[in-house]
């Protein structure tokens, strides 16, 4: 929707849009309810759609409506409150690539035509020492700033200090870009603003493809000025030359550091490594491959975008060549093709049926050609 940004308020203190992850730190639990409810109010009076996860729901909506009359907000979805079995706890236990996945798909169906901006509030009381993953808190709050970073998103993690252990608070506070203490709020150095365009374009260009994704969109999700955004990247297709090559988006990497980290002998590798790359996409929550996301336009684009998709392709089958030779197959190259086929396949089956399964496939498949 047009218009200035919605103002974000912690306490008394006005939140910077660009900061779209904040945590909350109280000693009082009456404390930490008034500010969630300040929040979630001052959303739902600017226009914007607030998603609250709460242990008990309905205490929670009975609260706001002694301020204010939200039946209509909850009809029309303008106001949301989910359970923590709805999400953090979803099974009795937590797991930090399911919350985020979840997370994830809040933030898909954002619904900018209706609402001016996104709220989103996790109360975390259920993070007590003892708790199936609980371990995995400080890895979820972390890759919340990878998902976060879109336009006029802001979440708000709430923490009862006495509750958790010191350290893991403090991990937990490191994660966040703002945090709320004794009524005081702390901004946390950020990345530069080329980082910070970066990121807007990994999320954005991953779920919404390259094409359906402005730059006044990226510009706005990554908090920072038009003429900044040129200053680093002159065009378009420059970003997605950087994007493409940056570390974050090269699932080559990451998948072959763990196949050969877990392979006993050569022969292990390839199925490792499809493994390793099926883990990756369900960790994405099966948004497609970067590389194969952006092939699909890449010959309406500039010939640097399309050169670096072929080089990164071959990069994937020259590897793939590499880990097949050293098991003694006598056409490695031809080997490599079919599996970088088979590969590419279950990345495609993967995400439309959303599903681990096509990489189990593609694995056995592998093994066949390869031994």
């Amino acid at each position: 929707m047009a218009g200035a940004a919605p103002r974000v308020h912690l306490g008394s203190a006005e939140l910077d849009r660009s900061h779209h992850h904040a945590c909350g730190v109280f000693d009082d639990p009456r404390q930490a309810r008034k500010a969630i409810d300040d929040f979630v109010l001052e959303g739902l009076d600017q226009g914007e759609r607030v998603i609250e996860v709460a242990e008990f729901p309905g205490e929670t909506i009975d609260g706001l409506a002694k301020r204010k009359d939200v039946g209509a907000a909850l009809r029309s979805g303008q106001l949301e409150v989910q359970p923590w079995t709805h999400a953090y706890l979803d099974g009795g236990s937590f797991r930090s690539a399911r919350m985020l996945a979840f997370v994830r798909r809040l933030c898909r169906v954002l619904d900018g035509d209706r609402f001016e901006g996104t709220r989103i509030i996790g109360t975390m009381d259920w993070a007590v020492d003892g708790l199936d993953g609980v371990d995995e808190l400080v890895e979820y709050e972390a890759g919340l700033d990878r998902i976060l970073i879109r336009p006029r998103v802001t979440a708000l993690c709430v923490y009862n200090a006495p509750r958790h252990p010191p350290q893991r608070l403090d991990d937990v506070i490191a994660a966040h870009d703002a945090v709320l203490t004794n009524g005081r709020l702390r901004i946390r150095p950020g990345p530069s603003p080329r980082e910070r365009i970066l990121a807007a374009a990994a999320l954005l260009f991953a779920e919404n493809g390259v094409d359906r994704t402005g730059v006044d969109t990226i510009i706005q999700a990554a908090g920072v000025a038009k003429a900044t955004f040129y200053r680093h990247f002159p065009s378009k297709d420059d970003l997605v030359v950087a994007w493409l090559q940056s570390p974050g988006t090269r699932w080559l990497d990451a998948a072959r550091a763990e196949a050969e980290a877990r392979a006993s002998s050569a022969l292990d590798v390839v199925p490792e490594f499809i493994e390793a790359a099926g883990r990756w996409l369900e960790h994405e929550d099966y948004v497609p491959s970067p590389f194969f996301n952006a092939t699909i336009t890449a010959a309406d684009r500039a010939d640097a975008v399309a050169r670096v998709i072929q080089d990164y392709l071959e990069e994937v089958r020259a590897y793939l060549a590499q880990i097949i030779a050293a098991t003694g197959h006598p056409e490695p190259d031809l080997a490599a093709h079919q599996v970088h086929l088979l590969i590419a396949g279950a990345m495609a089956m993967s995400v439309a049926t959303r599903s681990s399964e096509p990489f189990e496939a593609a694995r056995g498949a592998a093994l066949k050609i390869v031994t």
